[in-house]
């Protein structure tokens, strides 16, 4: 009887064993994939997601994808094997389009025809345009100032001249005809103060534009010089793109980018850090800590680090 007993407890244990992998198999597969990718960086592809792309970037996941694609091969090339490797859920690392105040005043700027770059030339520019601007704007908004004054007054002696003649009963046909025309010259210059003021907005934002991209280039280049403390832009706590591992959530966040192919030097950079790759200090890598290049090859040290990634766990 206890031989029955111990048969019958030992296809139990087995049977809850298969159980358990069975059910579990995505699970354990994952986190042995995760275990060799930390031990033996290099040896089998990073999985990356595709997370939330805000519809202000005007791009779809399926292009956000592409983009990484193009990004994944920089390091594929000199690896002489595949990094890395789309899953469609619960990837390595996921990857998420950012939209705030960067990306915003990028996108004013653009449309502006205001070109930037990770220079100081561009600083220079910038700050030209921008000193140029708040001096336009400073004798536009005391201009616009004193012509809403001017009309609230009109407007105030439009209503007292009503509102006499209401008490009075009625206005003669002359008078009337006055008010009528006079009622249809102040909305002519409602009309002309509203789209005086909405020329004025949108140089603000414009201003507020040039400001959160100054504000960015002084972090970028570290340059000795305060940032522009205007309201509605974006201080310099600036990355354009942004690896994180919390807790072993590795997820890879983008800010900025002006066009594509910035796009892609920026996932092939983030990407790179999901390698364990750190700065270098050559200008134009891929690895150089300003997305200022221009080239989608990997240069000699971009290859040095990425040698250096790829060898830790041996």
């Amino acid at each position: 009887m206890r031989r029955i007993l111990d048969w019958a407890l030992l296809i139990a244990v087995l049977a809850g064993t298969v159980y358990g992998v069975y059910n579990y198999r995505e699970h354990l597969r994952l986190v042995a994939h995760k275990l060799q990718v930390k031990t033996s960086p290099c040896s089998v592809p990073i999985t990356y997601s595709i997370g939330a792309v805000d519809a202000r970037f005007g791009i779809s996941p399926e292009m956000l994808a592409g983009a990484l694609q193009e990004a994944a091969l920089i390091w594929d090339g000199p690896a002489g094997t595949e990094l890395f490797e789309l899953a469609p859920s619960s990837g390595d690392v996921t990857v998420s389009l950012v939209y705030d105040k960067r990306q915003a005043a990028a996108d004013t700027l653009k449309a502006a025809g205001i070109q930037t770059s990770l220079s100081r030339a561009s600083y220079g520019e910038l700050k030209t345009r921008y000193e140029a601007l708040s001096l336009k704007l400073d004798s536009e908004q005391a201009a616009h100032d004193l012509r809403v004054a001017a009309y609230k007054r009109e407007v105030d002696d439009y209503n007292t001249e009503v509102k006499r003649w209401n008490r009075a009963g009625s206005a003669p046909p002359a008078v009337d005809r006055l008010i009528r025309a006079e009622k249809a010259a102040l909305a002519r210059k409602f009309a002309a103060v509203r789209s005086f003021e909405n020329a004025l907005n949108a140089d603000i934002g414009t201003l507020n534009a040039l400001a959160t991209a100054l504000n960015q280039l002084i972090v970028q280049l570290d340059l000795n010089v305060a940032q522009y403390n205007r309201t509605g832009a974006e201080m310099g706590v600036f990355e354009q793109g942004l690896y994180q591992r919390i807790r072993g959530v590795q997820t890879i966040d983008i800010y900025e980018y002006s066009d594509h192919a910035q796009l892609v030097r920026v996932l092939a950079h983030e990407l790179g850090h999901a390698l364990g790759l750190e700065h270098v200090a050559e200008p134009g890598a891929i690895m150089h800590k300003l997305n200022s290049g221009g080239s989608f090859r990997t240069t000699l040290a971009d290859i040095a680090e990425l040698n250096r990634a790829c060898k830790r766990g041996s």
